[in-house]
């Protein structure tokens, strides 16, 4: 079944920072989402998770139009999304990015890094210029957006988003937040 059944919430603390774990679990499938966030637990599982409860994970519009109804916090909102898209994607075995779309999209995102344009090796190939940010929302929101825009690096679930919906750049913070990059351009040269 692709109906949301549960979630499971929890703050953990990564570098300092305060993120939310999402957990949406479905009969079949399993999704995971890691945000920034000081939000209280205790609040969405009163307020936000009631409203989820039962929806099809395939119907990502309605499962984002709900969220854009009941949150106010946008990254809220986008960990959720996430978690209802990755959910989706393992419900139909396919990696995220190709249930996002990525499947005919053969043009990974450029690499941000302190400003600079790099390689997958951490070459410099120069100055980023001007980057239009995106504010991360729900996924059907950010499908919408201008595809020239760049995605700050929220977890590894980012690449897949980028990679899925056809953004041109991705901002990445440390050395390691390139692996994801790695895995789905490794998988590309495999289909």
């Amino acid at each position: 079944m692709s109906i949301v059944e549960d979630f499971a919430l929890r703050k953990l603390y990564i570098e300092s920072r305060n993120m939310l774990e999402i957990d949406l679990l479905s009969a079949n499938s399993f999704g995971r989402a890691q945000i920034k966030s000081d939000v209280d637990i205790d609040d969405l599982y009163t307020v936000i998770v009631p409203e989820l409860m039962g929806l099809n994970i395939l119907e990502q519009g309605v499962f984002d139009d709900i969220l854009s109804d009941v949150i106010d916090d946008p990254r809220v909102r986008f960990g959720f999304s996430l978690a209802c898209a990755k959910a989706a994607a393992s419900f139909l075995g396919l990696p995220l990015y190709q249930y996002l779309g990525g499947i005919f999209n053969k043009v990974m995102p450029q690499i941000v890094l302190g400003g600079s344009l790099i390689d997958e090796n951490f070459a410099e190939l120069g100055r980023a210029g001007n980057l239009e940010y995106l504010r991360l929302d729900t996924l059907s929101s950010l499908s919408k957006m201008d595809r020239a825009s760049c995605i700050k690096y929220v977890e590894e679930g980012s690449w897949h988003v980028a990679y899925g919906l056809s953004f041109k750049f991705v901002e990445i913070y440390k050395r390691e937040d390139i692996n994801e990059y790695l895995r789905i351009k490794e998988h590309m040269s495999e289909v």
